[in-house]
């Protein structure tokens, strides 16, 4: 308390002090109303490398020296919206009786602040950078069915009352009702006072952002002034384009001031800072006509162990020429007209960042193999807004490497449930013929493919294409399709596999079938051979020998003992 009252009264003092000294004129003799002011703060953790925080990470970071123990305390109960990145409160909730007691209890006492609170996107994804790469949506957080882990969630028997004599057999119902174990909703719902705010990184916007950031049902885009084009007359809602989208403009000037004077390390500093704040705040009021509005921001740089944004907010809150107001209030305050000015993200990081879109699309056709899709892609969304984290704006190099790693792990994915490469194949029969073709599902759920065989020429004929292969997680197994050779030769065939939606699977299979098709039948044909020739040598040789006996004539002697055989 002395601390709050200190920093009023050096901010009122600074107030009085920017007044002009001397008799004011007779058309200033009345004092301009305060200046409307309302500020936001982010609420986010310097790790964004992760799709969830563990326990490790939250109890560090809810310790008494922790970086969220120190943001909320600043701002808890003070005049300040608070954007909360939607992760931590999911990431305590799912760790469910395991969660480290020093994290649900600043989950309790954010719920208890008396502060505005809006979500920021998950993991404080940047906003701009998934829409300038290519995203027609801003990308959202799906099923967290894949983290929940029900014994997590499990009730322990109610323990005797030490002043009772335990009973020899437990009453039935002597122990607590199970815990219901969470579903998405209940992770993500949390009773915000304001909805469908995007807060892209600062001077990140270009007027295309517009339209996709509205299409994912966000209602009003914080923008910096520098990234706006507008008179100075303007108050801190605008609107953009045809279509009217609003947005919440933070003024540059102030901002920074505010941003400054919060992470202030000497008195001096922070005093400085605090005149340069309000001298803005004077500026607005004597720009914008009648009640003017000025919207503050704290950046998303971490706040050290040494900081004042507290006081910087009491002396803001305490200066005579300000009134703070409420987001809610200032988001219903008429806009005035204004345009984008363009302020695109990197070129580089634009391109890395559309091959690891595209690389998560291409899984999302890939996950229709799966019995449940979500299992499959949900993972890998947290995966992307990770990746996506405002918090890499400082480690570019590692966020390179970090997207490679997921394109990487992206075509591994892919990978996981394809054709199993095949020598060539034999064919010996007629009917009753079966290509073994191998598929295995590396995959940790069930899988539906489709098997497709096309032979290069007609010596082959598929049947009942395409055949369908239910797999179990985890399993490689050998599949039978039906076939029939219709003529001898070599056939080349392309085997292919591909989920119930028409998405291949893997690199197709291509083999060679030598195909013998009816090989009884010359086997009949050369024993039918066999057979006539030994008839036609036995007719001829009776022939002949008759011949000679007929040329001997009566004369002849004993007759041949060969004939007399015959």
């Amino acid at each position: 308390m002395h601390l709050r009252s200190l920093s009023a009264a050096l901010a009122l003092g600074l107030g009085l002090a920017s007044a002009p000294l001397g008799p004011a004129p007779a058309a200033l003799a009345v004092d301009p109303a305060p200046v409307q002011v309302t500020i936001a703060v982010p609420l986010t953790v310097p790790d964004g490398s992760t799709a969830l925080l563990t326990a490790d990470q939250l109890a560090a970071y809810t310790r008494p020296s922790g970086t969220l123990t120190r943001q909320l305390e600043a701002v808890a109960d003070r005049p300040v919206a608070i954007g909360v990145d939607p992760r931590i409160i999911v990431s305590i909730r799912l760790l469910g009786s395991t969660a480290p007691p020093s994290a649900t209890a600043w989950l309790d006492d954010l719920a208890s602040a008396t502060n505005e609170v809006f979500p920021l996107a998950y993991a404080d994804a940047d906003v701009t950078l998934s829409t300038q790469a290519g995203a027609e949506r801003v990308p959202q957080p799906e099923s967290l069915e894949f983290a929940i882990d029900p014994a997590l969630f499990a009730s322990e028997p109610e323990q005797p009352d030490p002043g009772t004599t335990a009973t020899a057999t437990p009453s039935p119902t002597s122990t607590t009702p199970p815990v219901a174990v969470p579903s998405t909703v209940d992770l993500f719902a949390w009773p915000y006072d304001v909805t469908g705010l995007a807060w892209p990184r600062d001077d990140t916007v270009v007027t295309a952002d517009l339209a996709p950031i509205a299409a994912s049902g966000y209602t009003a885009t914080i923008v910096t002034s520098g990234n706006l084009a507008r008179a100075s007359t303007g108050g801190s809602m605008a609107s953009v384009g045809e279509s009217g989208q609003l947005v919440l403009m933070s003024d540059d000037s102030i901002s920074t001031a505010f941003r400054v004077a919060a992470r202030s390390t000497s008195l001096d500093q922070w005093d400085s800072a605090i005149a340069t704040m309000l001298e803005g705040v004077a500026a607005a009021a004597r720009t914008q006509p009648g009640t003017a509005t000025v919207f503050v921001t704290l950046d998303r740089e971490p706040l050290g162990v040494v900081n004042r944004l507290a006081e910087t907010i009491d002396a803001l809150d305490a200066a005579t020429s300000t009134a703070n107001i409420p987001l809610t209030q200032t988001l219903a305050l008429p806009p005035t007209g204004s345009g984008i000015v363009d302020m695109p993200q990197p070129q580089d990081r634009l391109s890395q960042m559309g091959q690891v879109l595209e690389a998560e699309a291409a899984e999302r056709g890939f996950a229709t193999v799966a019995d449940d899709p979500s299992l499959v892609t949900s993972e890998r969304r947290l995966a992307l807004l990770a990746l996506l984290s405002n918090s890499w704006v400082d480690a570019l190099e590692g966020w390179s490497e970090a997207a490679r790693t997921f394109i990487t792990e992206s075509v591994a994915l892919r990978n996981s449930v394809q054709l199993v490469q095949s020598s060539t194949f034999s064919l010996y029969a007629d009917n009753g013929q079966f290509l073994p073709i191998t598929v295995k599902n590396d995959l940790d759920q069930p899988v539906t493919v489709y098997i497709t065989v096309r032979p290069s020429s007609a010596l082959l004929s598929i049947r009942n294409q395409p055949v369908e292969v239910a797999l179990e997680a985890g399993v490689q197994t050998k599949v039978n399709v039906p076939v029939q050779s219709l003529s001898n030769g070599v056939v080349d065939i392309e085997v292919t596999l591909a989920s119930v939606t028409g998405v291949s699977l893997g690199s197709p299979l291509h083999t060679e079938v030598n195909v013998q098709a009816g090989w009884e039948t010359p086997v009949v044909v050369v024993i039918a051979i066999l057979v006539l020739l030994v008839f036609v040598v036995g007719v001829v040789r009776t022939v002949l020998r008759r011949r000679r006996v007929v040329g001997a004539g009566p004369d002849a002697g004993t007759a041949d003992p060969g004939l007399a055989d015959d």
